[in-house]
């Protein structure tokens, strides 16, 4: 047999919470989800416009994926079972922080 096969059947092998899985990915969203808050209220109030407040919300974005990278200790398969669950949902993310973004430039620097 084969190493790879022995990885796969391995991998097969595993078994996961769901109940536990579903309520690390809750977890994720609700931190998502206050980052992007938080970032398009901060690129709202300070002014910024076109690339430097998406550039805000990338730079967000990336430290809140190094703070629950080392909160995992680098062993994120020990809490999702694949990358994809670890990084799929930025669009909503990004909606959030472009709705918040307007909104808080307008009221701080248009009225």
């Amino acid at each position: 047999m084969s190493e790879k096969s022995s990885k796969t059947e391995k991998k097969n092998d595993e078994c996961y919470n769901t109940a536990a899985i579903t309520n690390n990915v809750e977890a994720l969203e609700f931190g998502r989800t206050c980052q992007s808050c938080a970032a398009g209220m901060a690129a709202g109030i300070l002014g910024l416009t076109g690339f430097q407040g998406f550039i805000l919300y990338f730079i967000s974005v990336g430290i809140q994926a190094l703070i629950w990278n080392v909160k995992a200790q680098g062993n994120w398969l020990s809490y999702f079972p694949e990358r994809n669950s670890f990084t799929w949902s930025h669009g909503n993310g990004l909606l959030t922080f472009v709705l918040l973004w307007v909104f808080f430039y307008g009221m701080v620097h248009v009225y």
